[in-house]
């Protein structure tokens, strides 16, 4: 049957998400080996959401970290149930004496040796063993959990990287074409002025603006050129690869999409999000840390035997002789009573429970985190809808306005300060548009993965 790498458990998902009893899967089937193999997602030419995710996910160093803990943690889980295998060992002595003076028939010279097998088993310990196998089987859970927290927190980043992108690409088309409209507009007035219907101060005025609008593409190249950057980062891409994304299409119906109530989010939220889970793991091991405590001031019963001969050389029988004449077997129970251990029981035991109080915190903590969290993102999607919404007439009011003084300009009509006003404003009232949408579709999609689990563009 043919093994798939691990990661193919998260991939065949896109992402990590909730199962129907609400706990976030993460893949533990899997070796060292697995942890430094190679990508098994092959590089894409042009990148969709999708394939940046897939490929995220298989090359980010925080999963295979986690991954290593995840190793760790079943070791500790083997460590915890192996305390209840016996302890079985062999131990020998050999011996030398010298007399100096020794009595008549006594040899000056002895040798000695001694041969015993001895095993020990711990009948009752206070169920320290049972507490530690719960407990080290919670804490693999977290370490699962840490793991699907670092792929939603890759997820909503490249998100936002991705859409940073399309946002600049377009911005950087605006700026061309301000730039294409600027130099017709320059070409135009030069012409104007070598025929003395401009002045070459009107034309000066027109040439600024179009060496401005060179800038203003310039900036928006860099822009652009630093989104790619970011997303390469998350993606763990070399300096000199040429990142090209997919794209998608957003509609207005995308940017005014209804939401569900911010609480009825938060709800969901707090149901599936893998740091709360956590959270709630901490209470269970912390419970288990203040029992393991405790345990110390319950007597320990333990079950020993062995089986051991010896050898002397001071006697006159041979050495095979003697291990079978001095062949002991033994069994007993040993029962330990603890009376006073200088208070350490009960110092470990206000230590576990203050630790204790640590989830109480922290939950209140990650309560507010979220609701701040999806607090801000309705806010901002309320306001980049409002602009978006209020930007679309505006920037049909632009373009007719721009239009409009461009050809009362070659009529003369107006002066370049006009044209220029009406030039700066289609200009802003695009990128604007533009910026509003982006913000509203990244909001948008960040609280549908609040509510869904998942991230997911058209």
């Amino acid at each position: 049957m043919k093994r798939f790498h691990p990661l193919f458990l998260v991939l065949s998902a896109l992402t990590i998400t909730s199962n129907t009893s609400g706990q976030t899967s993460f893949p533990t089937d899997f070796t060292t080996e697995d942890v430094t193999e190679a990508s098994p997602v092959a590089m894409p030419e042009i990148w969709s959401f999708e394939d940046c995710v897939k490929w995220a996910i298989a090359n980010n160093n925080d999963i295979r970290r986690t991954m290593l803990s995840i190793l760790e943690a079943n070791e500790n889980i083997g460590m915890a149930k192996d305390a209840w295998l016996p302890y079985v060992g062999f131990s020998t002595s050999q011996s030398y004496s010298n007399y100096p003076n020794p009595s008549a028939g006594q040899n000056g010279n002895n040798y000695g040796s001694s041969y015993n097998v001895n095993a020990s088993w711990t009948i009752w310990d206070g169920n320290v063993r049972n507490y530690r196998i719960a407990s080290s089987k919670l804490l693999k859970r977290q370490q699962e959990l840490t793991g699907a927290d670092i792929v939603n927190t890759l997820q909503l980043g490249i998100l936002q990287a991705y859409l940073n992108i399309m946002y600049s690409e377009e911005a950087v088309e605006i700026a061309r074409q301000s730039l294409e409209v600027s130099s017709a507009q320059a070409a135009r007035a030069k012409r104007l002025m070598e025929t003395g219907r401009t002045s070459k101060v009107d034309y000066a005025q027109i040439e600024s603006q179009k060496a401005q609008d060179e800038y203003n593409l310039v900036q928006a190249q860099s822009s652009y050129a630093s989104s790619k950057a970011t997303l390469k980062n998350l993606l763990n891409l070399g300096l000199d690869y040429d990142l090209n994304i997919k794209g998608a299409e957003f509609s207005d119906s995308i940017v005014n999409m209804p939401l569900l109530p911010k609480t009825e989010v938060f709800e969901i939220a707090m149901q599936w999000l893998p740091q709360f889970k956590s959270n709630e793991l901490s209470k269970e091991i912390y419970d288990y840390d203040v029992k393991i405590a405790r345990s110390t001031y319950y007597p320990s019963i333990s079950l020993n035997g062995g089986i051991g001969s010896s050898y002397n050389s001071s006697s006159s029988a041979g050495w095979g002789t003697q291990m079978k004449s001095f062949l002991n077997e033994n069994i007993g129970i040993n029962l330990s009573i603890p009376i006073y251990d200088g208070n350490a029981t009960r110092r470990a035991v206000s230590i576990a429970k203050l630790q204790a109080l640590d989830y109480d915190l922290n939950r209140t903590s990650l309560i507010n985190d979220l609701s701040q969290t999806i607090e801000n993102l309705y806010i901002e999607t309320e306001s980049a809808r409002a602009r978006y919404n209020a930007g679309i007439p505006q920037l049909e009011s632009a373009e007719l306005t721009s239009n409009l003084v461009d050809r009362q300009f070659e009529l003369g009509l107006v002066n370049p300060l006009e044209l220029l006003t009406a030039h700066n404003n289609l200009l802003n009232a695009r990128l604007e548009l533009l910026q509003s949408k982006y913000m509203a579709i990244l909001s948008n999609k960040t609280i549908d993965y609040y509510a869904t689990t998942f991230v997911n563009l058209p």
